[in-house]
């Protein structure tokens, strides 16, 4: 009986311990999801909001993100602002410890501020997020970060399912042309992570109303940038004006305008309306962009100068860079070249200011980046377009059966 009795009593014991273990873990649990910190785990994902998700914003405000893959497969994520409140005036920097430097101005409305990031089995990624309000009103925005699962047709996650990722190119961009397929390649963009196709690629074929493009990249939001694998059949100037020569206020972008609507007016609730990197910031008669590309080699996705939020433009010189071209010779032998096109193409990016006339970069009909191109000469248009996030995509890329954007 004695026995049964000390049976019994350690059976409660053990329950009791167990009870306040428990509840201890239960304490500890509800302290890391106070206004000090959230933890959302979603799938084998762990996110720790280091200052909570909720948070306001007077002045200066810093916080981080931390995002743990506690599974057995890699996995993709993005980060979301969600209800942003007095957003004028408040921008933000998010950086890692890896490759993302993201600065912007806070959105006014729920926006992916990078998307696909992957995430290997085992990783940790760190994130300090800055943000500064330049007005007297607080702001705040809720922050969120969910998994990914490549499980749909949507446009982005068809390309990276259809494509090994590469983390580093084969040549030099900026400096080397990419005559072989060098497929699709991990950096960082605006947006956070972002991928671009480089060389003789033969899976990056789009169809649009009988129109032919060509995948350049996935932009770090999850969009998908474009640009017309032909010429629109029409010589245009760059500018009219030397005066004038951002693209907002261009005759080019006037023409793009019209063309997009004629062309692919259908189609514009595929089109996102996209900020598009200009690089007209001026040091004497030369543009940064001709500093950094053609003297230092130096091509970039993140934008260094002004940006013309727009759905249609032209190809950026980073972005001809990164496709496989170079300015020290020509290339014929990757995607963006196109026997049809006989003159050269304008770029989006600035090369020079000399004697009062504007020299915007130019891509010659044999796939060299080219500076000395003026702005009022008559040359040839590729327009540039952004497929958002959501669109859904049939087809493998090739050209005997290139990517369709289909109904949600």
């Amino acid at each position: 009986m004695r026995a049964r009795f000390k049976s019994a009593l350690g059976f409660i014991m053990m329950l009791l311990i167990i009870a306040i273990v428990l509840f201890a873990f239960y304490f500890v649990y509800k302290k890391m999801r106070s206004s000090d910190g959230d933890i959302k785990i979603t799938g084998d994902l762990s996110i720790n909001f280091h200052n909570g998700k909720k948070i306001n914003i007077d002045k200066e405000f810093k916080t981080k993100i931390t995002v743990i893959n506690n599974g057995n497969e890699d996995i993709y994520y993005y980060i979301e602002f969600i209800n942003p409140k007095n957003a004028s005036g408040v921008t933000y920097t998010l950086t890692d410890n890896a490759l993302i430097n993201v600065s912007d101005e806070l959105p006014k409305h729920n926006e992916i501020i990078s998307s696909y990031i992957l995430i290997k089995k085992g990783e940790i990624h760190d994130y300090e997020l800055t943000f500064k309000n330049t007005l007297d009103n607080v702001a705040s925005v809720e922050l969120d970060c969910e998994q990914e699962a490549l499980n749909n047709n949507t446009f982005a996650e068809t390309i990276l399912k259809n494509n090994e990722i590469k983390s580093e190119s084969k040549t030099i961009v900026g400096k080397d042309i990419a005559t072989e397929n060098e497929g699709l390649i991990k950096t960082v963009d605006d947006y956070g992570i972002a991928y671009y196709f480089r060389g003789n690629v033969q899976n990056n074929n789009v169809s649009i109303n009988n129109l032919n493009f060509k995948i350049v990249r996935i932009n770090g939001d999850g969009s998908v940038r474009l640009a017309l694998a032909n010429d629109t059949g029409e010589l245009k100037k760059y500018v009219d004006s030397n005066e004038k020569y951002s693209y907002k206020d261009s005759v080019i972008k006037a023409y793009l305008d019209s063309w997009i609507t004629i062309n692919l007016g259908d189609y514009t609730s595929f089109l996102a309306t996209q900020k598009y990197c200009n690089d007209v910031l001026l040091n004497d008669n030369t543009f940064y962009a001709y500093t950094r590309v053609v003297e230092d080699y130096i091509p970039s996705f993140i934008c260094l100068s002004d940006k013309v939020t727009s759905k249609v433009a032209l190809l950026t010189v980073d972005e001809v860079l990164f496709a496989g071209a170079s300015p020290n010779e020509e290339n014929t032998s990757y995607y963006l070249y196109n026997e049809s096109i006989e003159t050269d193409s304008f770029l989006m990016s600035s090369s020079k200011l000399v004697n009062g006339i504007y020299y915007p970069f130019a891509l010659s009909k044999n796939g060299k980046v080219l500076s000395d191109v003026s702005g009022s000469f008559l040359r040839s248009v590729r327009p540039v377009i952004t497929i958002i996030k959501t669109a859904l995509v049939e087809g493998d890329g090739t050209s005997s059966n290139p990517y369709k954007l289909i109904s949600n």
